[in-house]
């Protein structure tokens, strides 16, 4: 009989990585993707596929950690970063080319990714710069076989399941599952047109609705702005509407699409220099008019006004041979590509949805019961 091994103690010798083994070693079956799923999620993912390897394990098969003692966290509460030859590593070892998990895995996408040159390495911080974890709709992960809880690496702090009708988001709190949607259709309704337009309209459609979100935001955040329809949504979801700043872009998430139109309406006029003051005029006449038919405050326009400033006609330019093939202007029709112009950049569309409008409000902030002042010295026209 074999004496019994004694233990080696951790802290004598740093504890060494299995030997990397070939794809059609370690993966028995081709794992499949759950679309915009966090790192560390996938990664847990795919070691339970194959036997159950350990965190420790597993990450050390990808590659070495960029900190001395690092170790793989809980992808409840975070996620793991991955430098280029880590992500090579990695799609040989899940049997994916690297595009297949690019487009799959947000945080495995080039600007993501960890700027280290040379072997593999892997970083997993304390925080999850530029997005949020969203658990899973569990009837999705049911669907693609695991038993296991699964996160999204999500620009929001919510997401929506438009297959199942249900409501994810970042909560870990007993008694916060997804929130079913079906006595609430209008919101999946709005989903699928924010998506549908976000396809259709491009990375300016994606800065149209972050800068609607900021909007109908400030107008959760003040009290007397809140549409009637917000509060009636907000019962409609029995104890879970009792915390508010949980449920906020639930309920408003219709109007905050519906805007998005509207502001992208305006936007495409003002990229194409065709926009006059009458015309300017007659748009805000209208989200005036769209105020009053959701039964919002008038004192709700200052806001739009404020993003209008935002976003000034830009001047006609010379009409000369030159100057017409060097202007960039949108194609004509409401659903063509929208560019991105200032005041947003490429670069702040990579941030998280909060971060991405060039407006300053945020969900929970500013909250108050008066129209004017606000704590900060903030008013509806702009700071006193």
């Amino acid at each position: 009989m074999t004496a019994a091994r004694t233990p080696r103690s951790r802290t004598t010798r740093p504890r060494r990585a299995k030997a990397w083994r070939p794809a059609q070693r370690l993966g028995r079956s081709q794992m499949p993707f759950i679309g915009g799923e966090s790192t560390g999620s996938y990664l847990r993912r795919l070691a339970d596929l194959n036997g159950g390897i350990p965190d420790e394990e597993f990450w050390l098969m990808i590659g070495s950690p960029l900190r001395s003692g690092g170790m793989p966290s809980d992808p409840r509460y975070g996620d793991g970063y991955l430098n280029p030859a880590a992500l090579e590593r990695l799609a040989v070892m899940a049997g994916r080319n690297v595009d297949e998990l690019q487009r799959a895995l947000p945080n495995l996408r080039s600007h993501r990714l960890l700027g280290v040159d040379g072997p593999p390495v892997w970083d997993w911080p304390w925080d999850t710069p530029g997005c949020f974890l969203v658990r899973v709709c569990e009837l999705c992960a049911g669907i693609k076989g695991t038993s296991l809880d699964a996160y999204l690496a999500s620009d929001a702090t919510w997401q929506v399941c438009a297959r199942h009708g249900r409501w994810l988001d970042n909560r870990r709190e007993p008694g916060t599952a997804a929130l079913p949607l079906a006595a609430l259709p209008e919101v999946i309704t709005a989903h699928q047109l924010r998506l549908q337009l976000e396809r259709r309209l491009g990375a300016g459609g994606r800065a149209m609705f972050a800068d609607a979100y900021a909007i109908v935001s400030c107008w959760w955040n003040v009290p007397a702005l809140n549409a009637p329809v917000w509060q009636a949504r907000r019962r409609v979801l029995g104890r879970a509407g009792l915390d508010e700043l949980r449920v906020a872009p639930l309920v408003f998430y219709p109007e905050a699409v519906f805007l998005t139109r509207m502001l992208a309406a305006r936007e495409r006029r003002r990229l194409r220099r065709t926009l006059t003051q009458g015309e300017d005029d007659a748009w805000l006449e209208r989200i005036a008019l769209l105020l009053e038919e959701w039964g919002a405050p008038a004192e709700g326009l200052d806001l739009v006004l404020i993003w209008a400033a935002h976003h000034p006609p830009l001047p006609q330019p010379r009409r000369t041979r030159q100057t017409r093939a060097a202007t960039e202007r949108p194609a004509r029709g409401h659903h063509r590509q929208l560019p991105v112009h200032a005041p947003h950049t490429q670069q702040t569309l990579e941030t998280t949805l909060d971060e991405r409008s060039c407006l300053p409000w945020k969900l929970g902030q500013m909250i108050t019961t008066e129209l004017r002042p606000a704590p900060g010295g903030w008013s509806l026209r702009g700071r006193a």
